[in-house]
């Protein structure tokens, strides 16, 4: 009988069991879905964390690991499966008989899927913690995803053929050297074998490092290698150079690598960097002088020469455009290529500017070029490079040109400087506005890129000077008695008291000895920086300024001085202290014809209501001023004709008006600069916000970057940026629902009633037409539901949301309903 008894037991299991829990899933088939609903959300948010993580990622430069990307594409397909089961058409399937009689059928199936899926999204989200996001990488340089400036001569192509074929002898330790006067192409040359060897992929890492130079910097030499090997670090910057040497030759040591040290002037020892001398580690070195490249133990060696009159030619006709085709100019034009002497800086200079000209111009330019000289072909360069300069057609353009050469740095220049500089000097003619100075600026810059006198640069904000081009500038204004520039360890005591130099730039250590007034009675510019990563105590007498009545720009960089020395600068337009060590700066209001006052990533703590007296003042950056915390009350609305106020990355402590005695300054003093046309600011408090602060001048604004609440300063990329956080559902103004209107980058964070602001515009259809970035961060999920802009998040492409079609991609997605997926 117990047998019968436990052989029934076993039957009623295996027959009954199935039956309940198939049973279950009909009893229970809302709370199935709904923990599935909840399940899923969780998964969406981790997704957010993690997509956030690999933004940060990406923008170092860093490859994001494959697990990850798996997990992803996992998590959107387990999601989206979710979606599909949660929608409401499925939820109606659930009854029959018009919602009298649940679907016994459709009810077991949703249930029996919600638990099934549901164990994928436990699991899925279990999983969504990961020990590393991504791995070292480095951002892409732009001449690797353009070729634009090189031209694929057969000279060139054999040379670089046989480069390439030397690095691939991996049994030799032999270094190559490719040398060659200044303008033949080598840099471009090296660029393109380092195109060649990532395409065909003959090593693990590729580092290019440009403008070594002559007694080059080894921390910094280590430090971009280090960046673009994907290793560095704030620890490793924090160690000695010794250490970093050690720590970048264990990265490259057995592993296939090649390193570009591009433009060497003097010998240096690479082990001092870090490089070491293995089979593995190729080294292409470029260089003006053969000799260097032998002290630098260069075993290959390849001279770059200059091109031949068919390849000049090509070149010259490519810059020169269809003008040279007409037979009369022709006959011209190839005269003028050959006057170039085959150096390709000169040839797309010379053809760069007589591009669309007539023939009387090109006629011209032969006989000027003729005149030249023949002793040597350094001076030739000069002399041609010189005719392009003479080419400028008005004195704006060749003052501006000019001061590209005193304000280039490692043949870099950053166009905020130049402007500062350039506005206080008054090079820029018939402009009424800082907007319209701005405008004139980039202009001419355009236009000096159309002569090849300047170039683009990698980074955005600058433009490059080739080596040859900075040279001719600085020479031209040094015998026009414009400049003197003076170099490293150069005395600067030594200068003629009497100098009629109307601008002075020095870049030396050496003023720490100064101990007299300079006399110079018609400098307009006094250039000092110092470039090395700490402030230089520079010790300049109280009087040092007295004969310099008529200075109008001063700027230094990365120093300390004694603002007691400034008293006597009545005529000063522009007082640019970047990166400086800066105190007591009341006796700034002194100086009432000021126009700029730049104080960029300089310590400064407060500003003193001396600086209200600036009546003249039109432009105030404080930019990345991180110690500034107090600007004292009423010196912002004392600045009725600022018309540009930067004061992004600052840490000023705002006050409301009604706080009794205020020591900080109000937000409400914005409303008094009714010139104003440029603002970056942020406020981290949005309860500090004044009713209505933007409405009377936004209208104005040419740009604008405002953070208000607790949010990250993303990097700008666009014009107008405007980021938004409220947590008290307050309503947004006329004011911000404009700038929302006419912002290019916008952020918006967290609120229920802010958000659904912000939803209501968008069904008016023109809240986001100018939009092409966006960032939705953790905002509610209803309202991202009501708003329906999370469907173009994830599809990038939904046409009945016409007005994202400008929105190029979004960055935060930190929570998301389930059931917009």
């Amino acid at each position: 009988m117990e047998i019968l008894s436990s052989v029934a037991t076993k039957v009623v299991d295996y027959a009954v069991d199935p039956i309940l829990r198939q049973g279950g899933y009909i009893i229970h088939c809302k709370s199935n879905l709904h923990t599935l609903h909840t399940r899923v959300e969780e998964l969406v948010a981790t997704r957010g964390r993690v997509h956030n993580e690999i933004v940060a990622a990406e923008r170092r430069g860093e490859t994001i690991n494959p697990d990850v990307q798996f997990w992803l594409k996992n998590v959107d397909d387990t999601t989206g499966k979710a979606g599909e089961l949660l929608k409401d058409e499925h939820q109606a399937k659930m009854k029959c008989l018009h919602g009298f009689c649940p679907n016994l059928l459709t009810r077991h199936q949703l249930s029996r899927k919600s638990t099934k899926l549901l164990v994928e999204v436990v699991e899925l989200n279990g999983k969504g913690v990961f020990p590393s996001i991504s791995y070292g990488g480095r951002a892409e340089e732009v001449f690797l995803t353009s070729t634009a400036d090189y031209e694929a001569f057969d000279s060139r192509i054999s040379t670089v053929t046989r480069i390439i074929d030397e690095l691939q002898k991996l049994d030799t330790k032999d270094w190559i050297g490719v040398f060659g006067i200044g303008g033949v192409g080598k840099t471009t040359l090296a660029e393109e074998v380092v195109r060649q060897v990532m395409k065909d992929g003959l090593f693990e890492d590729v580092v290019m490092v440009r403008d070594v130079k002559e007694n080059p910097d080894i921390g910094r030499l280590q430090k971009e290698i280090a960046e673009k090997l994907g290793m560095y670090s704030n620890a490793l910057e924090s160690h000695s150079k010794a250490e970093r040497a050690r720590q970048i030759c264990g990265r490259i040591n057995n592993k296939k690598t090649l390193v570009v040290l591009d433009d060497i002037w003097s010998f240096f020892d690479l082990k001092e960097v870090g490089l070491p001398d293995v089979a593995t580690c190729k080294i292409l070195m470029t260089s003006r002088s053969r000799e260097v490249s032998k002290k630098m133990g260069v075993k290959k060696e390849f001279q770059l020469a200059v091109l031949g009159e068919k390849e000049s030619w090509s070149l010259f006709e490519s810059k020169a455009g269809d003008g040279v085709k007409d037979p009369d100019i022709q006959t011209v034009a190839a005269q003028v290529a050959k006057r170039c002497g085959g150096l390709p800086v000169l040839i797309v200079t010379v053809a760069s500017s007589l591009r669309n000209t007539t023939l009387v111009e090109w006629k011209d330019a032969l006989r000027r070029l003729q005149t030249f000289g023949k002793s040597g072909s350094t001076k030739e360069v000069f002399l041609t490079l010189e005719w392009s300069y003479d080419r400028l057609d008005d004195e704006e353009l060749k003052s501006l040109f000019l001061l590209c050469g005193v304000v280039a740095w490692k043949n870099s220049i950053f166009l905020d400087d130049l402007f500062k500089f350039a506005m206080g000097l008054g090079l820029l003619k018939g402009v009424d506005t800082v907007d319209d100075a701005r405008n004139s600026l980039l202009s001419l810059v355009q236009k000096l890129k159309g002569f090849s006198l300047l170039l683009d640069h990698d980074d955005e904000g600058f433009v490059r000077m080739h080596d040859l081009v900075h040279d001719v500038a600085n020479d031209i204004a040094s015998r026009n008695g414009q400049l003197i520039s003076v170099a490293c360890g150069a005395e600067f005591k030594n200068w003629p008291k009497n100098s009629k130099c109307s601008k002075i730039s020095t870049k030396c250590s050496s003023l720490a000895e100064v101990s007299e007034v300079l006399g110079c009675k018609k400098l307009e510019m006094f250039y000092l920086r110092c470039e090395d990563g700490y402030y230089m105590p520079v010790q300049l007498p109280n009087s040092f300024f007295a004969n310099m009545e008529n200075l109008k720009v001063l700027g230094l960089r990365n120093v300390k001085i004694n603002f007691t020395s400034l008293k006597f600068l009545k005529n000063l337009q522009a007082l640019c202290l970047e990166h400086c060590e800066v105190e007591d700066i009341a006796l700034v209001g002194e100086l009432r014809k000021l126009e700029i006052l730049s104080l960029v990533l300089s310590s400064i703590e407060q500003l003193p209501e001396e600086v209200g007296e600036l009546s003249s003042l039109r432009m105030l950056d404080l930019t990345g001023c991180n110690s500034l915390k107090v600007i004292a009350p009423n010196v912002l609305s004392r600045l009725t004709r600022l018309e540009d106020l930067r004061m992004r990355n600052s840490s000023i402590g705002w006050e409301a008006d009604d706080e009794g005695e205020r020591r900080n300054s109000s937000l409400s003093e914005l409303k008094h600069l009714s010139l104003l046309t440029a603002l970056e600011i942020h406020i981290p408090d949005p309860d500090m916000l004044p009713k209505d602060l933007f409405s009377e001048k936004v209208e104005r604004f040419q740009s604008f970057h405002i953070y208000i609440g607790a949010i990250y300063n993303y990097d700008v990329r666009s014009v107008n940026t405007l980021a938004l956080e409220f947590t008290t559902g307050d309503e947004l103004d006329e004011g911000l629902k404009t700038l929302v209107k006419r912002s290019d980058e916008l952020s918006l964070r967290g609120g229920d009633n802010y958000v659904n602001e912000i939803a209501y515009q968008l069904s008016e259809g023109e809240a986001f037409r100018k939009v092409k970035h966006l960032y939705l961060i953790r905002l509610d999920s209803t309202c991202i539901i009501d708003w329906k802009v999370s469907y173009f998040c994830f599809s990038l492409a939904v046409d009945e949301f016409q007005m994202f079609k400008q929105i190029k991609f979004l960055l935060h997605i930190k929570l998301l309903s389930i059931s917009v997926l």
